[in-house]
């Protein structure tokens, strides 16, 4: 296997933590949603958390990696898993739709949640058993759905861990994106896209693990940025639209990657050299007062103030290994990953889970 080759494969396997069970389910309905487990701090799975998403009546939904759903209303927890009617155990993202529905993007496609019942949507199904791809599934997967947002239309849009992109009216699936980055062994490109983000425009943007940069869409057609434009890096983790429009990404950590800003004109990037804390950026958070939090693989969590970077020390406590970071209606910030979930309101942190 070729470096290149074997860098996204270690990598993709050290961060995502995937579940071996990688056969697509049928579609099925559960009205055993509500029969779940609730508690006050979660027990934290054993390969942590992946995503969180704030509701439009102010609760968390959390997604883990091999654990399920999990649901905070303000005072307890509720966890859903298979058993109650999800695709998979194994839950990436998060998002919801203007009709009130909840979505989550799992190793084994989509399930919707109509705050009823649990409905599974598979992916179109793409063969994983011949070629290159079967040599890496399931920590490569096009039927997994990595990454999930809506646009202003209320299209869902859905990044695959090895075929681009689709964008879901409801009844079809239109497939985007494939062919960008590098060919892989097999001579196809297996785009990998961990991450979407809609822009305070409405523009559509994504993030390509497989060397495709990133791409923007602006209703009409994609426009592709990579490091000859002015990225760092070509292998992008995350994307940010901060309060003044600012697109912030983040990166795998290779080559000279760092933190890198687009103000619709150029490029520029934080290095190490500039005081970055750790160039593995996972999660990107603009807080009320326009300070950057930002999360790292195999690193602690950040802020930058637009002047310097420092690490986030509660009590002489560093959070390293942050996947996302949140804010909620009362301003606290939430953070959390591999480790665990905590909040932050200003002044103290509280640990939200627990090794119990």
């Amino acid at each position: 296997m070729i470096p290149l080759i074997k860098n996204i494969f270690i990598t993709i396997l050290a961060a995502s933590f995937i579940s071996c069970n990688g056969q697509v389910k049928k579609e099925k309905q559960s009205l055993q949603a509500e029969k779940v487990s609730e508690t006050v701090k979660i027990p934290i799975p054993e390969n942590g958390f992946s995503n969180a998403y704030l509701d439009k009546d102010g609760t968390i939904w959390f997604s883990s990696n091999g654990g399920g759903i999990y649901h905070y209303n303000g005072k307890a927890f509720k966890n859903y898993t298979e058993e109650n009617g999800i695709s998979s155990n194994q839950v990436y993202s998060i998002t919801s739709d203007d009709k009130n529905n909840m979505w989550f993007g799992t190793q084994n496609g989509l399930t919707k949640y109509d705050r009823k019942q649990f409905k599974n949507i598979p992916l179109p199904y793409q063969d994983t058993t011949t070629g290159w791809i079967s040599t890496v599934y399931p920590t490569l997967s096009p039927n997994a759905a990595h990454s999930l947002a809506t646009d202003n239309n209320n299209n869902l849009w859905i990044g695959t861990a090895g075929y681009g992109a689709y964008k879901y009216d409801g009844k079809n699936f239109k497939s985007y994106l494939i062919e960008i980055g590098k060919k892989q062994e097999d001579s196809l490109y297996h785009n990998w896209i961990p991450f979407i983000r809609k822009d305070n425009k409405g523009n559509m943007w994504f993030a390509s693990m497989t060397h495709g940069g990133v791409n923007q869409f602006d209703g009409k057609k994609f426009t592709q940025f990579s490091i000859k434009d002015g990225l760092s890096d070509s292998q992008v983790r995350t994307i940010y639209s901060d309060q003044s429009g600012k697109i912030w990404i983040g990166f795998n950590g290779n080559r000279n990657s760092g933190l890198t800003v687009y103000d619709g004109k150029s490029f520029k990037t934080y290095s190490e050299a500039d005081g970055l804390c750790n160039k593995r950026v996972r999660a990107i958070y603009e807080a009320k007062n326009g300070n950057l939090w930002l999360g790292a693989q195999f690193g602690n969590l950040c802020i930058f103030n637009g002047e310097k970077f420092s690490e986030f020390n509660y009590n002489e406590q560093t959070f390293s290994d942050v996947f996302f970071i949140i804010g909620d209606l009362k301003d606290n910030i939430w953070f959390g990953g591999a480790n665990g979930i905590w909040k932050y309101d200003g002044e103290m942190v509280t640990e939200m889970t627990t090794n119990e």
